[in-house]
């Protein structure tokens, strides 16, 4: 009777041990799967964070910000590229002891790598440059506080409010002096040079505008011995002429999940990293191919002595029309044009043309004003956005001497480098854009492996698909997104 009993539990004991064999045996394997899943997961992080590692230095150097050359100092570039680096990378890390033999060894986790495409790419370049432009945005924000953003806001409303932007002072006053002198013609006077017993002449006041507006506003206002850069650029290999061509690289634009800086804090944010990574006049950058950066994003030339000379153009503009709202809000000025006009017109003999003669003097002054203002500003001194009495420096007298002296170095008003921000944030946003893209490539082109640079090439953001397979056949297949943040 016992060995029966005996060989129940027998019988008992052998399907219980199978059913326990089984599930160990699935719970093994389960854990296996789960196992090798994971070191998948971790093959694939460890690859991307190895790629992104290989951001290209001299853009964290010179510009702070990160980003993936895809050419890695080659000619060619493109996620291809990358897509090579990172399958090298992902090779190492499921298999780092490779090469090296143990006795007995295997491997239960062994992973294979038979599939990994990167589906989706943000290039710098991408939107006419809206990548690079919003992680420049968000560096800022990171480190810099808004106090100036608010004053360099302030400084554009005051331009916009008053009209400076679209007053042209020098060509209504070209205009006046026509409309006079056809009036001077019409009554038979053609000499203009009788000249008064304190020097007032219309001779005057019109040479004085000739040699303003037609002497080049360049050649009146540059320091006296401080050399002007040389340096010039052929256009055609940079950003700005290669997407006018359609020769760009083409992306996915900003990923999900990131904020397209388009405001205008936006705009006046983007400005201020511009001044703070590039050059100018006052503080050029010696080891970029244009040393003045900032004027060339707001015109645009091939040289530093063309966006030179057109800045201050702009510069003059801004002063002229300042000026010009200036001199008719300040009634001692107006007094003193109006007694000098009605000199000069009595000796014309045509007094009923004290008004006209009186608008022009006011706006020839407002000019000549603006010329020392401009070489106030070239030298490094500060210029007020709208000046108001005390504050000018010409005076009657100096309209008459031919005088255009600089006047003193203010220490109060907006310096070069403030007028520039304002400029900057003026300007059309696509072409400031595009042409700062310009300046990157023209910077890191100089330094050594980075002949070849091109800001198309330069990766913010993947997203990459993996397939991996373990040694019993088992597919693992899933994809994964990373960016610069």
């Amino acid at each position: 009777m016992q060995s029966r009993s005996n060989a129940y539990m027998t019988v008992y004991l052998s399907l219980i041990f199978g059913i326990v064999l089984s599930l160990l045996f699935v719970l093994i394997e389960g854990a296996a799967i789960g196992a090798v899943r994971a070191q998948a997961e971790i093959v694939a992080d460890l690859g991307l964070d190895s790629v992104f590692a290989e951001y290209n230095r001299e853009i964290l150097d010179q510009y702070e910000l990160f980003f993936i050359d895809s050419s890695y100092g080659g000619i060619n570039g493109g996620a291809g590229m990358v897509e090579t680096h990172l399958s090298d990378y992902m090779s190492y890390n499921m298999n780092p002891d490779k090469g090296l033999v143990m006795p007995l060894e295997y491997n239960l986790l062994e992973l294979k790598n038979p599939y990994l495409e990167i589906s989706e790419v943000s290039f710098a370049s991408d939107d006419r440059g809206m990548v690079w432009k919003a992680q420049a945005v968000n560096y800022m924000k990171a480190v810099y506080g808004g106090d100036l953003i608010s004053r360099v806001q302030e400084q554009i409303n005051t331009i916009e409010s008053k009209g400076l932007t679209g007053k042209d002072a020098a060509g209504e006053a070209a205009a006046q002096k026509q409309e006079l002198e056809e009036a001077l013609n019409d009554k038979g006077i053609v000499e203009f040079g009788t000249e008064s017993a304190e020097g007032y002449s219309y001779q005057k006041v019109s040479g004085m505008f000739d040699q303003v507006v037609g002497g080049g506003i360049l050649a009146l206002t540059l320091p006296v011995g401080k050399p002007v850069s040389k340096a010039a650029m052929d256009a055609g290999p940079y950003f700005s002429a290669r997407r006018k061509a359609g020769m760009v690289n083409q992306g996915i634009g900003l990923p999900d999940g990131v904020d397209r800086p388009d405001g205008i804090v936006d705009e006046l944010i983007y400005g201020e990293y511009l001044m703070k990574v590039c050059g100018n006049y006052v503080e050029p950058k010696d080891t970029g191919l244009l040393k003045y950066q900032i004027e060339y994003i707001l015109c645009g030339f091939n040289s530093d002595v063309g966006n030179l000379r057109r800045s201050a153009e702009l510069l003059f503009a801004i002063r002229a029309a300042a000026n010009l709202v200036s001199i008719y809000t300040d009634s001692a000025k107006q007094s003193q044009a109006e007694t000098v006009a009605a000199v000069i017109c009595t000796l014309l003999l045509s007094p009923e043309l004290t008004e006209p003669m009186t608008a022009l003097i006011l706006s020839v002054w407002a000019i000549m004003e603006s010329v020392s203002d401009v070489q106030q500003l070239l030298e490094g001194g500060r210029v007020p956005l709208i000046k108001h009495s005390g504050e000018w420096n010409t005076g009657m007298i100096d309209l008459f001497t031919g005088n255009l002296s600089k006047g003193s170095k203010k220490t109060t008003g907006l310096s070069y480098q403030e007028y520039l921000r304002v400029l900057l944030g003026l300007m059309d946003r696509d072409t400031k854009l595009e042409r700062s893209l310009d300046i990157v490539e023209m910077d890191i082109r100089q330094t050594a492996g980075n002949e070849y640079f091109r800001i198309d090439r330069c990766i913010d953001y993947m997203k990459v698909h993996f397939g991996f397979e373990d040694l019993n056949g088992h597919d693992f297949v899933f994809y994964k997104r990373m960016r610069y943040e």
